[in-house]
């Protein structure tokens, strides 16, 4: 089928006659039973202009019959697609204009379709059905730059019209940041893994996937997918090569503050100063022994540079009993810093000892050398190709989730300063999909002081990202929970099933104003039914998503059905080991 075929649609397709426009909608008069019948709610139609080489596309919004005594008012002869007559119409279809396509012509040598609409249909315009093949031809419109080579995004087929398939733009999908969000149960996470799995097959595919609860471990299935897991408490003593660590010496200046200090402490200023002296010292003196003078001559308190936290440690508990001699009375008097780290100096100590917190502050030799930095950035943030998987999941599960944000934020920090300092010839694009993103990324105004660090990161790169070659995929099942910054930089929404009703207003507000009526549909969507907007769609469309190939382990548990077995293989004896040891996954022989 030749990309004409649109601006030649056959008179089968036709369903009615322009008689009425108003702003952006369209009434259509369908004269005929066959036709209507065809015609579906939320379904697209291609209308005529005065200009033969443009047609204007559009939603359909509503279909009725109208009432003989508004017929009999409204009398007039429609033509149909053949010139016709018919002198009765009696049901009337309303279409709501989303965009204009444009024929070949001049230096374009395909149609070309805009989301602006300049111009109505006229009074008499003829309206056809957008649909089966005519609606894949159309959507094929947005991966031409990809469907060449096999490379095209399918998220699935659209409800409307199955025998079509439902094409996203790639490039549009991640430079514009995405959306997905749905109630638990409504099939995100299966959304999640098969835009994954299909990202997967690209050879130079780079993602990384914060998995907050494990469950994505099944896509592992592939070849072009890799898994890491964040250090436990069970796991300092000998990690494995796939735990990962992000030691303290990796926090920047107000990363660290937000973590040790108490803001409502009177003496906070007084030990945010010396903590920084002494952090600068201790760094320092590391690159000095390590002979690194170029790093040594551009230190700053930010530099991720290993250093020794005793030696802080002890600089400031000196500091802390401090007592200078008084000239003047020959007696000892307090130091100007006796007794301000009272509370600070066991405050941190605290911290050190906690093994919930041992993924920061009780890393082993290996991630004390500064050569750790290399290999973090290498694990996460290597493109595919040469068998090197592109697909990154992180599991996150053993991290207490007062520690998420924590972690999640500095992970994000380190991918964002390794792109922005990147050649920017050499710099490969990279994804973070971010599930569950309510835990870490909350409104600012419920945000503790850590979580604020780990939403400041997730907003630059929100607004900054993409000239940096960084994009987010926020999965979420509260969008009325999600940061704003974040969420209104998504200009991608894939929507599933939602009914509460600050979900659905949340939603409703990242749309154009003239789609606002989609958020009546989000509860009656079925499971891994999604409402598709943004740049990365040519129409706002309702889409079976596809079952990804390796489904996530997020399924729902059959309760009824479990509990007519009868029976107990539940093994409590092991769970309560997993808690003491706290690591999952643990087997006993």
């Amino acid at each position: 089928m030749s990309s004409l075929d649109l601006f030649s649609m056959p008179y089968e397709y036709h369903i009615g006659t322009v008689y009425r426009t108003d702003s952006y909608r369209v009434s259509v008069f369908c004269p005929e039973e066959a036709q209507l019948r065809k015609i579906h709610v939320n379904g697209y139609a291609l209308l005529h202009t005065s200009d033969p080489n443009t047609r204007l596309v559009g939603r359909i919004d509503r279909v009725q019959r109208l009432e003989p005594e508004t017929v009999a008012m409204m009398r007039e002869v429609m033509l149909d697609g053949n010139g016709g007559v018919h002198a009765e119409v009696n049901n009337e279809i309303t279409v709501t204009a989303l965009g204009t396509l444009q024929g070949a012509g001049g230096k374009r040598d395909r149609p070309f379709y805009t989301r602006a609409v300049e111009t109505l249909p006229e009074i008499g315009a003829q309206c056809y059905l957008l649909t089966g093949s005519f609606l894949t031809l159309f959507t094929g419109l947005v991966s031409w730059g990809t469907a060449t080579t096999g490379a095209a995004l399918t998220l699935g087929s659209y409800t409307v019209s199955p025998e079509a398939r439902a094409v996203l733009d790639g490039n549009a999908l991640f430079q514009r940041h995405a959306l997905i969000v749905g109630s638990t149960g409504s099939g995100k996470s299966w959304t999640a893994a098969t835009i994954i799995e299909q990202a997967a097959k690209l050879p130079g595919a780079n993602m990384i996937v914060f998995d907050v609860h494990g469950e994505y471990a099944p896509l592992q299935a592939h070849g072009n997918i890799a898994r890491f897991r964040m250090a436990g408490p069970g796991d300092l003593e000998e990690p494995a090569e796939n735990v990962l660590f992000l030691p303290y010496w990796l926090l920047g200046y107000e990363d660290m503050l937000s973590l040790m200090l108490d803001r409502s402490d009177e003496n906070a200023p007084n030990q945010a100063m010396a903590l920084t002296n002494a952090v600068i010292r201790a760094k320092q003196k590391a690159l000095a022994e390590a002979g690194m003078q170029e790093e040594w001559r551009a230190l700053t308190i930010d530099s991720p540079v290993p250093y020794d936290l005793d030696e802080v440690m002890s600089e400031l508990s000196a500091l802390n009993k401090e007592r200078v001699l008084n000239p003047a009375t020959n007696k000892e008097n307090n130091g100007p810093f006796h007794g301000k780290f009272n509370r600070f100096l066991p405050r941190i100590a605290a911290k050190r000892s906690d093994r919930r917190q041992g993924f920061l502050f009780q890393p082993g030799e290996r991630q004390m050398n500064p050569g750790y930095l290399d290999e973090l950035a290498h694990a996460l943030m290597q493109a595919g190709g040469g068998g090197t998987p592109g697909i990154k999941l992180v599991d996150f599960s053993d991290v207490p989730s007062d520690l998420l944000p924590i972690a999640v934020g500095l992970m994000a920090k380190l991918v964002f300063q390794v792109q922005q300092w990147s050649e920017e010839e050499t710099r490969h694009p990279i994804a973070l999909v971010c599930d569950e993103a309510h835990l870490y990324l909350p409104g600012r105004s419920s945000a503790d002081a850590a979580e604020t660090r780990s939403l400041a990161h997730f907003e630059r790169i929100a607004k900054e990202g993409r000239k940096y070659g960084i994009s987010l995929v926020i999965v979420s099942q509260r969008p009325s929970e999600l940061n704003k910054t974040v969420a209104s930089q998504c200009n991608n929404v894939i929507a599933l099933r939602l009914s509460n009703p600050l979900d659905k207003a949340a939603v409703s507000d990242m749309l154009p104003e003239h789609l606002g009526g989609v958020k009546d549909v989000l509860p009656s969507l079925g499971i891994g039914e999604a409402i598709v907007v943004g740049d990365a769609c040519l129409l706002p469309s309702r889409i079976k998503v596809d079952e990804p190939e390796c489904k996530p382990g997020s399924k729902s548990v059959q309760y009824w059905d479990v509990w007519s077995k009868g029976g107990n293989r539940q093994r409590l004896s092991l769970a309560v080991r997993n808690i003491r040891r706290q690591r999952s996954g643990i087997k006993t022989h």
